[in-house]
C-alpha cells in the first residue's frame, strides 16, 4: 500500500493535523496477507473517517467506519462524506493485519474516492471473494435486472434496486460485470438499469429501453457472466461449464464427454438431419435466444474426433459452424477446440498495446513468408503455420522469418487468409470454406487437436515474441454457391457485390450471427489480436458495429485491432447502409477502421497504372497534407456524413490504416519500377521506396507494411508485370520471399527499421484522438513540400517538438524550425543526428527538438 495519503481535496486543516493524518497513514503496514477465513468485521479507514465522527483518520476500529454484511455475501455502509477526494483501504476484523488496497490486492494501494463539492452520501459495496470495492460517488450504479433474480435471493424479478445484481467497474475503464453460478440451467433474459431505476436501462444492441437481452445458461453450475460498457450501452451475457460443459448459444457440434449437441440453421426447410458413425438423427425446432430457425440433435455418448454430416431435404450440407473438417469433404469433425491447449500447456502473455496507434503491422502471406529455402525454416515446416514462428534462422548471416521481423520492429502481422478454403497452394486462400478451421495446406498434421495445437503454438510463439496476430478475414463471400448453398439461399445477395458470384449477405441477422460468433471463435479459442476484413464494405456498418461492440465489450482487456476494407467489388443498390469513409465515424465506439485508400493513392497514384503521384515528385500536396494528419472528420462527430466516399473520414486516428503497398495489385517496388524509375536500391528507385514508406510511417494513424517492401521485393519474373499485378495464384517463384533481398538492399532495411525505431520513440507522431490531431499540429504545403509541425503535449498544444518534412521536388528544401534547438533525426538514407535545415529530395526528414 501506499505510505502515505493525500489529504481531502479543499481541505482547510492545518500543516501539523495533515503531518498527523500522513502519520498515521504510514503507520499502516505496508503489505498484509489474506486471512483466509470469513471476516466478523470490515471498515473503511482512511482520511474521511473524521469527517463521519471517527477520533481521527486512519482508524479500522472506529464504530462509524464499519460496514454490514448483506445477504449475498457482500459488505456495505451509506456515509454522508463532504466534497473532496480521500483516500481509503479495507480493513478486515478491526485491525491493519488484512488490508486491501487498489485491484483487490493485498496491502495495496490506497483506493480514491472524490465526492461532489456540494457532498454526497456514498454508498460502498465490499465483495469478499474478490476484495473489490465500488462505490456511487461518481460511478453510476449497474444493475443486471432480469427473470432470474429472485433466483439469486432477490425478492422480485426484474428488480433494479436489488443489490445483489449489482455490477462492478474495479478499474473505471468503464466495463461493468457481474458473474454468478447460480442461475439454473435454461433459458433468461436480461437488461441493465442505471441507478437503481427504470429511468434510464438499456436492452438488446445497447439501444436505450430496448428488448429484453436473451440469453442461455447450459447446465447446473455454470458460469454466467454480464458485461456492460458504458460507452457504448453494449450489455453481453457469457454462460459456460457446470455439471455437464459446454457453451450456450452456438451451432455446429457442441461436445461434452457424454453428448455432443448438433445444431443448424435452416430457414426453408424442416427435413434437417445428422449421420455420425452411419446412424441417422433427426432434428427438431430448438428455441435459442438471438437465434432462429435452428434445428438441434443431441446424440449420446464420447463422440470426439468423429465425423458427421448434416443433411437438408436430404442434400449433404456442410456445417457452417464446423470447428474441424475431413478435407475436401461436407464432413465436420466432432472437436472441443477450447479444450486443446497450446503445446506450452498455457497461454504466454500477450504483448502489450496501450493505444491502437501503437500499432505497426505487417502483412505476409504464411506460404509465401517461408516456403523458400533462403528462409532457413526446416524443411517440414516452410510454408507452414509453425514455420512462422521457428527462431534462430538465416540466410548468409542475415536474420529472417520471425526474427527478421523482430529486428524491423512491427507490432503485429497481418496474416493473409489462414482458414480452410477451396483452392489448392500455392494460393494466397481468398475463398473460404469453412470460417472456423485452420487451413490444412499450412499444417504438418492430420489428427485434429495437432492441427488446433498447431495453430494455437503458432499464436503462442508471435506472442512470446511481442508479436500480436491480426487475421485475414473474408466473410464477404465462399469458394461458391454451393458452400452454404445446400442450406439455404438466405446466406447470399440477389447482387453480386464481391465479384465472385457468391457474395455473402449479413442483412439476414442469422448470416450476421454466424460472423460474429466466428469472429468470437477466433478471438476466444485461439487468442487473436484481431481481424482484417477483405471487402468489408460488402457488409452493413450497423452489423459491423454489432461485432465489433460485442469483441470489444466481451474482450475488453484485449485491445483489438478491427479493420477492413471500405468497398466491395460491384454496385450496391444499398450503399449508404454499407461499409463506407462517410460512416466510419459512427464505428469509432466499435474501434473499426478502414484502409485509406484515398491516401494510398495521393501518395502512389494508381494501383497498376504507370503514373506515379506525389512519391514520384508530381500529384496534390493538400491531400498528402491531410493524409499526414490521419484524415480526421471536419466536426467533432461520429454522425455519418452526407458523402459516403468523404476523405475526411477518421474521428480517431487509430481509424485511418495508412499504406503504401499490400498484397493486391503491383507492389511498391514493382509499382515504381513499372512507372519508369531505376537505380535499384542506390538510385531513384530505391529512394522513392524510401520516400513512400517514409510517409507512412510519419503520419497519423495506423501503418501498414506489406512483407518484402523494407527490401524491394519484386514479384516481376522475366518482365512478367501482367502476373504481379494479379498474383494470387502465380507459383513461388513469384510470390515467394527471396530473403537473399534482404542482404542486397540492405540500405532500404536500415531505413525501415530506422524510421519504424523513430515512429516508436516520438509520441507525436502517433496521436490518439481527434482533439490531439486538431489542437497539436499542424501539417500546411509549401509549394510541392508539406511541413508538418506536432506537439506531443496537449497542455501545450502548440510548443511543437516535432517537424516533419515531405519534399517530392528535385531540390533540396530548407524548413524553417520553430525557437529551440534542434536535431535532424531522419533523412532519405535513415536515422541521422545533424544540427542542418536541409531536406533532401524525394525524402521524408524529420525534425525533434532537443
Amino acid at each position: 500500500m501506499s505510505r502515505t495519503a493525500p489529504p481531502r481535496a479543499g481541505s482547510a486543516r492545518t500543516a501539523s493535523f495533515t503531518a498527523a493524518v500522513l502519520l498515521a497513514a504510514a503507520l499502516v503496514p505496508l503489505a498484509a496477507s489474506p486471512a483466509g477465513a470469513a471476516p466478523t468485521a470490515v471498515s473503511l479507514p482512511g482520511t474521511f473517517d473524521s469527517a463521519i465522527g471517527c477520533s481521527g483518520d486512519w482508524l479500522p476500529a472506529c464504530p462509524q467506519a464499519q460496514l454490514t454484511p448483506r445477504a449475498d455475501g457482500r459488505w456495505t455502509g451509506t456515509f454522508a462524506l463532504p466534497g473532496g477526494t480521500y483516500a481509503y483501504k479495507v480493513a478486515i476484523d478491526n485491525s491493519w493485519t488484512e488490508n486491501y488496497g487498489a485491484g483487490g490486492a493485498a496491502g495495496g494501494a490506497n483506493l480514491a474516492v472524490t465526492v461532489p463539492a456540494a457532498g454526497k452520501s456514498v454508498t460502498f459495496v465490499y465483495d469478499p471473494a474478490t476484495h473489490l470495492v465500488t462505490d456511487n460517488a461518481a460511478q453510476q450504479i449497474v444493475t443486471a435486472v432480469g427473470d432470474y433474480q429472485s433466483e439469486l435471493g432477490c425478492t422480485a424479478d426484474w428488480a433494479p434496486t436489488c443489490a445483489t445484481t449489482t455490477m462492478q467497474d474495479p478499474d473505471g475503464d468503464g466495463i461493468f460485470t457481474y458473474s454468478t453460478t447460480a442461475i439454473p440451467a435454461g433459458a433468461w433474459n436480461t437488461k441493465v438499469a442505471i441507478g437503481q431505476s427504470w429511468t434510464e436501462n438499456y436492452g438488446a444492441g445497447g439501444a436505450a429501453g430496448g428488448a429484453n437481452i436473451g440469453f442461455s445458461v447450459p447446465a447446473s453450475g455454470a458460469t454466467t457472466t454480464f458485461s456492460y460498457n458504458s460507452a457504448t450501452h453494449l450489455t453481453t451475457v457469457q454462460s459456460t461449464g457446470g455439471t455437464t460443459g459446454g457453451t450456450a448459444g452456438t451451432l455446429g457440434a457442441i461436445y461434452t464427454p457424454t453428448g455432443t449437441t448438433f445444431r443448424l440453421w435452416s430457414p426453408d426447410s424442416s427435413d434437417v438431419s445428422v449421420s455420425v458413425g452411419g446412424t441417422g438423427h433427426p432434428m427438431t425446432p430448438v428455441t435459442l435466444s438471438g437465434y432462429s430457425g435452428v434445428y438441434q440433435a443431441v446424440v449420446g455418448g464420447d463422440l470426439k474426433d468423429q465425423t458427421y454430416q448434416f443433411s437438408v431435404g436430404g442434400v449433404a450440407v456442410r456445417d457452417p459452424y464446423a470447428q474441424m473438417v475431413t478435407p475436401g469433404t461436407t464432413l465436420g469433425i466432432v472437436v472441443d477446440t477450447a479444450s486443446v491447449a497450446p503445446t506450452d500447456g498455457s497461454w504466454a502473455p500477450r504483448p502489450a498495446l496501450a493505444n491502437r496507434e501503437d500499432s505497426l503491422v505487417y502483412e505476409l502471406g504464411v506460404r509465401d513468408f517461408t516456403i523458400d529455402a533462403s528462409s532457413g525454416v526446416d524443411p517440414a515446416k516452410r510454408g507452414k503455420f509453425l514455420g512462422l514462428v521457428q527462431t534462430g534462422t538465416t540466410d548468409n548471416g542475415a536474420r529472417t522469418g520471425i526474427d527478421h521481423l523482430k529486428e524491423l520492429g512491427v507490432t503485429t502481422v497481418q496474416l493473409m487468409p489462414s482458414f480452410d478454403f477451396g483452392s489448392t497452394a500455392p494460393n494466397w486462400g481468398y475463398d473460404p470454406v469453412n470460417y472456423n478451421v485452420p487451413e490444412e495446406q499450412y499444417s504438418q498434421y492430420t489428427l485434429p487437436e495437432d492441427r488446433i495445437r498447431e495453430f494455437k503454438d503458432m499464436v503462442n510463439g508471435f506472442h512470446k515474441n511481442g508479436i500480436r496476430v491480426v487475421m485475414d478475414v473474408v466473410y464477404n463471400h465462399t469458394y461458391d454457391k454451393s458452400v452454404f448453398g445446400g442450406i439455404t439461399g438466405k446466406y447470399y445477395t440477389s447482387t453480386d457485390l464481391s465479384g465472385t458470384g457468391n457474395s455473402i449477405d449479413d442483412g439476414n441477422p442469422m448470416v450476421s450471427r454466424m460472423i460474429q460468433d466466428s469472429l468470437e471463435h477466433w478471438v476466444r479459442d485461439y487468442n487473436v489480436d484481431g481481424f482484417r476484413f477483405d471487402l468489408l464494405g460488402v457488409h452493413y456498418y450497423t452489423n459491423v458495429a454489432t461485432w465489433g461492440n460485442y469483441l470489444n465489450t466481451t474482450y475488453a482487456d484485449r485491445n483489438l485491432l478491427l479493420y477492413g476494407e471500405p468497398w466491395s467489388a460491384a454496385a450496391d443498390p444499398q450503399e449508404a447502409q454499407k461499409v463506407r469513409y462517410g460512416n466510419v465515424p459512427a464505428l469509432a465506439a466499435a474501434h473499426v477502421g478502414v484502409f485509406n485508400g484515398v491516401y494510398r493513392d495521393a501518395i502512389r497514384g494508381g494501383t497498376d497504372d504507370n503514373v506515379m503521384a506525389y512519391m514520384g515528385g508530381s500529384g496534390n500536396p493538400g491531400a498528402i497534407a491531410f493524409g499526414m494528419r490521419g484524415s480526421p472528420t471536419d466536426a467533432k462527430s461520429t454522425a455519418v456524413l452526407s458523402n459516403p466516399w468523404s476523405p475526411a473520414f477518421a474521428y480517431d486516428p487509430e481509424q485511418t490504416m495508412n499504406y503504401a503497398s499490400i498484397h493486391d495489385n503491383l507492389n511498391l517496388y514493382d509499382k515504381i519500377t513499372y512507372s519508369g524509375a531505376s537505380g535499384g536500391a542506390g538510385g531513384t528507385a530505391g529512394r522513392i521506396d524510401r520516400f513512400a514508406a517514409g510517409m507512412v510511417l510519419t503520419s497519423q494513424g495506423v501503418p501498414v507494411i506489406a512483407e518484402g517492401d523494407e527490401f524491394l521485393r519484386s514479384k516481376v519474373v522475366g518482365g512478367d508485370y501482367t502476373t504481379a499485378k494479379n498474383s494470387y495464384n502465380a507459383s513461388d517463384a513469384v510470390n515467394a520471399i527471396h530473403w537473399g533481398d534482404k542482404t542486397a538492399n540492405a540500405g532500404i532495411l536500415r531505413y525501415y527499421k530506422d524510421a519504424i525505431a523513430l515512429r516508436k520513440a516520438a509520441p507525436a507522431l502517433r496521436l490518439t484522438t481527434w482533439d490531439a490531431v486538431h489542437n497539436q499540429m499542424t501539417a500546411q504545403p509549401d509549394g510541392s513540400v508539406v511541413v508538418g509541425r506536432l506537439s506531443s503535449n496537449a497542455a501545450a498544444p502548440t510548443a511543437y517538438d516535432t517537424v516533419v518534412v515531405y519534399n517530392p521536388t528535385g531540390s533540396t528544401y530548407n524548413v524553417s524550425l520553430p525557437a529551440g534547438a534542434w536535431t535532424k533525426v531522419l533523412d532519405t538514407n535513415g536515422g541521422t543526428a545533424a544540427t542542418d535545415t536541409a531536406c533532401e529530395s524525394l525524402a521524408v526528414t524529420v525534425f525533434r527538438k532537443n
